[in-house]
């Protein structure tokens, strides 16, 4: 049997066919075990409960065993389907996460469990809505919209990537060179914003001294300035065929495309540039 409570027709059967029996066989006789458990009925119990619910039923016949074994069908949830669930919610996933081969791994396998048959459904949370660095994973599993099972799995969430890391040990306030760095597969689920390319940290300062080996993080680096404060830079305004130049005065250091203030030498005007190149600022219209 299948649901929730037993009746009278899960154990019984009727030598007449008509609208009365086709009730009886409806009648409730008691809760159903859990899923995939049996339980033992006694007959005598069954027929003083119908009895003293339809007196009709005193004159019946009542044959068969003096007890009836009652066994609930279920079906179970294992450790495989446990893990796929997750690893669905992963990839499912997948477009709003970095690139890297990112995987759940429990502390411990969850033990199997019953739930009654049924359409089955599961809805999947992570302790981190980014998912990378969840520690723990919570399944909701429902049975034709009732939800018959609310479990969390701890563990660790894995996501190894290819990225950039330090070839040698460097100090803070190092130029990088390409030499300077090399790739590892690494787990980045702890990490800050990275990258494999190892372009992308060429030419910049370091913020912070670094080990050999040390992922290299866009938060640890600087571009340095192209323009120094005090430096004489020419300035350019450009509109239409029209092309302007000027003498200015650089008042802080900027890297390319910083916007920083610079004095026109010619007017005595400060005005606001951005960083073109060395020894180069543009007005932007």
């Amino acid at each position: 049997m299948d649901s929730k409570t037993i009746t009278l027709g899960d154990i019984a059967s009727f030598d007449e066919n008509n609208d009365f029996t086709h009730a009886l066989a409806t009648q409730p006789v008691r809760q159903a075990p859990p899923p995939g458990e049996s339980i033992n009925l006694r007959s005598i119990k069954i027929k003083h409960y119908l009895v003293s619910r339809q007196p009709l039923l005193a004159d019946a016949k009542w044959k068969g065993p003096p007890t009836v074994t009652v066994q609930r069908r279920g079906v179970t949830i294992g450790t495989t389907q446990i893990q796929a669930a997750i690893d669905g919610y992963i990839v499912e996933n997948r477009n709003n996460l970095p690139t890297a081969d990112i995987r759940f791994i429990p502390n411990a396998l969850p033990l199997p469990f019953m739930v009654p048959t049924g359409n089955l459904t599961h809805e999947v949370i992570p302790s981190n809505p980014g998912i990378i660095g969840s520690s723990r994973f919570s399944i909701i599993f429902r049975v034709d919209g009732q939800v018959v099972k609310n479990m969390s799995v701890r563990g660790r969430t894995e996501a190894l990537a290819e990225v950039v890391v330090t070839a040698k040990p460097l100090k803070k306030g190092h130029h990088i060179s390409p030499n300077d760095l090399t790739t590892a597969v690494v787990d980045i689920s702890k990490q800050g914003t990275s990258s494999k390319a190892i372009e992308d940290f060429v030419g910049k300062k370091l913020k912070r001294s670094l080990r050999a080996g040390n992922v290299v993080l866009t938060s640890m680096v600087e571009t340095p300035p192209i323009v120094r404060r005090g430096e004489r830079v020419k300035i350019v305004i450009s509109t239409g065929h029209l092309l302007l130049t000027a003498t200015g005065l650089a008042h802080s250091d900027g890297a390319v495309d910083e916007m920083i203030r610079v004095k026109n030498i010619n007017s005595n005007k400060t005005i606001y540039c951005r960083v073109a190149a060395p020894g180069l600022v543009e007005v932007l219209l």
